[in-house]
């Protein structure tokens, strides 16, 4: 099994864990604040990393990781209250598929920041994109405001794999998903001083959730994405994650009973086959 197929292997348990994460993160929205369940994911997730950090510390550039694990600690802390706090307002299978256009933002971002060429190809998958989001919200020029909190999360999370993709290829991958944790936790928990009421029971009651996202989601999904992106080209990464989608879709079917009209059906189908589009290469490597 060569590397870059098992870096697409681990891409795929990851989108898998994530879409999956919907469906606990949606019964939480009912018991738990945004904020306050974010900052306890994170830090779960990073204390289920620390035995293997204390263990793996041999050879880390500690300035860079630091760096680039504050800078990536406080865009997913971003992306993550703000899909959150949309939650209680939409179908886990909805936020799945709004959240997926981090693909479509992942070459925006590359030619904004890192001067990558934005092809026609994106450009129509872009006007696909939307034409989705629109059947996909309704057919309602008027979008709902978690609607739009959900977009915003995605281009943090489109922003995140760029910054993966770019920066993290030379970075010990447990050190550095340790310290974005840990930001993570402290300025969703920042937050959540401010803005929320703490309460113990809230955190008991969403338990499960929290045991789920912080584990699994937050402490293996994200550090496989980093492992996975290694051996992976950006593009190609970002479309296996995007199946997350597709398990939020289902999972919400199968798990909480959630339906969708035809016209939302259409517009899921045409925002997966923008991201299809904007992400295809043929196989000369060209554009």
């Amino acid at each position: 099994m060569n590397k870059s197929f098992k870096g697409e292997l681990v891409l795929l348990i990851t989108a898998t864990i994530w879409g999956l994460a919907f469906i606990f993160q949606s019964t939480a929205a009912d018991v738990i604040g945004a904020f306050t369940f974010n900052g306890v994911r994170f830090l779960l997730g990073a204390l289920s990393l620390l035995p293997l950090f204390v263990f793996n510390r041999q050879g880390i550039d500690y300035h860079k990781c630091l760096k680039l694990g504050i800078a990536l600690g406080i865009t997913i802390a971003l992306a993550a209250n703000l899909q959150q706090l949309a939650m209680p307002y939409v179908t886990s299978a909805k936020a799945g598929f709004i959240t997926s256009l981090y693909m479509i933002f992942v070459p925006i971002i590359g030619f904004i920041f890192f001067k990558e060429k934005v092809t026609l190809r994106v450009a129509l998958a872009l006007l696909i994109a939307l034409v989705g989001l629109f059947l996909l919200t309704g057919a309602d020029l008027s979008f709902e405001t978690a609607d739009l909190l959900v977009i915003f999360c995605a281009f943090f999370f489109g922003l995140q794999i760029s910054l993966v993709g770019h920066f993290g290829a030379d970075v010990n991958s447990v050190a550095l998903s340790f310290v974005q944790y840990v930001v993570a936790g402290l300025f969703s928990l920042v937050l959540a001083l401010f803005l929320e009421d703490i309460k113990i029971q809230a955190i008991m009651d969403a338990s499960i959730s929290l045991l789920y996202t912080g584990i699994l989601s937050t402490g293996v999904a994200y550090t496989l994405q980093i492992v996975g992106q290694r051996h992976t080209p950006a593009y190609l990464a970002s479309i296996i994650m995007s199946l997350e989608a597709v398990v939020a879709l289902f999972g919400g079917m199968i798990f909480l009973h959630e339906t969708l009209s035809v016209s939302e059906l259409i517009g899921c189908a045409l925002m997966l086959a923008a991201v299809l589009i904007a992400q295809r290469r043929k196989k000369n490597g060209s554009k």
